[in-house]
């Protein structure tokens, strides 16, 4: 397969995803949109997640911060109300323009906010040019997260950040749920080389047609090459859930959102509320959790 036909089948399976998740309406306020995106902060931080954990969003106004993959524009519109002047750039041409339906509706709150369509792998920015980099769960689906991360570094100024999530090879999800039980015996290893990523990603209210081009995990040691180039690179695990364990997962779904509850800050990013994680799934994610959170700095010279 080519490179540009690999990325035609990229952003076809993710334009397919985007409508199955998302309505593809903007027909809400700037109020209903600010609650939106309180809602989905307040999730973050129940999570730790890097959004609000390894950023202070205190700290980002006037910032220039590009996001690699807004998806439906949530984590882009958090940044822009808190001030950052944000870029957001996706493989496809709908969430390019969901990121920036939601700029628009911020209005003066995301003066100097832009949205476009762009591919991570050649970034249409001079060197140098940004304070933040981030992305979440992105690149580990471009047909070579090595040449994305150097464009990660290229466009970073020297003393930028780089704040990244990535899929952990080393946690229960990737050798339990998708090995053993997807793999080996469901028999989806036995298909080729990325039965991963045929086995990942799919969600939202259609039926899946297509199949997810690629998807990648990463060792601790295949995170710290990605970022050799970077110095105070610090890495953490996140995101364990039981629901995710085949056909078992079905019934702790059920009783986790009876138990715990689900939250309203899932809907801006996911479509759907997020099924609340319980204090011991918390801890396993410190240890075998699905997620890398990475963070990394450029040197100064």
């Amino acid at each position: 397969m080519s490179d540009l036909a690999g990325k035609q089948d990229i952003q076809a399976f993710w334009g397919a995803l985007y409508d199955s998740l998302y309505d593809g309406t903007t027909d809400v306020s700037k109020e209903q949109l600010l609650e939106s995106i309180d809602a989905m902060e307040d999730m973050f931080r129940l999570r730790g997640h890097m959004a609000v954990a390894d950023m202070s969003l205190m700290d980002i106004s006037g910032l220039r911060v590009l996001e690699i993959g807004p998806g439906a524009g949530g984590h882009s519109a958090m940044f822009a109300r808190h001030g950052a002047i944000v870029t957001a750039i996706d493989i496809t041409q709908a969430r390019a323009e969901a990121t920036a339906a939601k700029f628009a509706l911020l209005g003066d709150d995301a003066r100097g906010c832009r949205a476009m369509q762009g591919d991570a792998e050649n970034l249409p920015f001079a060197d140098g040019v940004f304070d933040i980099v981030y992305s979440n769960g992105v690149l580990h689906h471009t047909t070579s997260t090595e040449k994305a991360m150097d464009q990660v570094y290229r466009v970073l100024k020297p003393g930028g950040r780089a704040v990244i999530m990535l899929y952990c090879k080393s946690s229960w999800h990737y050798w339990i749920n998708m090995w053993l039980c997807v793999g080996i015996l469901m028999g989806r290893a036995f298909g080729g080389a990325n039965w991963l990523g045929r086995a990942t990603e799919w969600g939202g209210k259609d039926e899946q047609t297509m199949e997810n081009p690629i998807t990648r995990c990463y060792s601790g040691g295949g995170v710290r090459r990605l970022f050799h180039r970077f110095r105070d690179v610090r890495m953490r695990k996140a995101e364990f859930y039981f629901y995710l364990i085949p056909k078992l997962g079905r019934i702790y779904r059920r009783f986790q959102i009876k138990r715990y509850g689900v939250h309203p800050g899932g809907i801006l990013v996911y479509g759907e509320p997020w099924p609340k994680q319980s204090p011991l799934e918390f801890w396993l994610g410190r240890f075998i959790g699905w997620s890398w959170f990475i963070t990394a700095e450029k040197p100064e010279n």
